[in-house]
């Protein structure tokens, strides 16, 4: 008798999962997302110091019209973030960029060196694709 029991109730426990009445899922194609993504790919990175200064040269590939960057040094910003405008290109096309900057004395003092993070934003403001390129200040 116990048994009845076990397998009416296993039936009406796989009846109950079974009926989802209307409401069927189907999968979204990529193409039918509506959120707006970006992207930014930086290549041919080149970083020269002279002195104080530094002068990083590249080329950016973005679908936005600018980039950004800042300046960290031991996970502490020491320049707050800027941003590089970029000419109009043609869509999927690497432009040059060019930074230089000058290091105040005590940040070419400390042991780690200086990082500059350059990254693209999103719709959001949020930071995509951050690349984390060191400075050598050492001589």
């Amino acid at each position: 008798m116990k048994r009845w029991y076990v397998v009416i109730a296993l039936i009406v426990v796989l009846a109950g999962c079974g009926n989802r009445g209307e409401e069927v899922i189907e999968p979204t194609a990529p193409d039918e997302n509506n959120e707006t993504t970006s992207t930014v790919m930086f290549q041919e990175i080149d970083i020269t110091t002279d002195g104080e200064q530094f002068h990083i040269v590249g080329q950016v590939r973005t679908d936005g019209d600018a980039f950004f960057y800042r300046v960290e040094q031991d996970g502490e910003p020491i320049q707050e973030e800027k941003t590089i405008e970029l000419e109009e290109a043609a869509p999927g096309s690497f432009q040059d960029f060019e930074i230089m900057e000058t290091f105040s004395e005590d940040i070419l003092e400390q042991e780690e060196p200086p990082i500059v993070i350059m990254y693209g934003k999103d719709a959001d403001k949020n930071e995509i694709n951050p690349n984390y390129v060191p400075v050598d200040t050492e001589e």
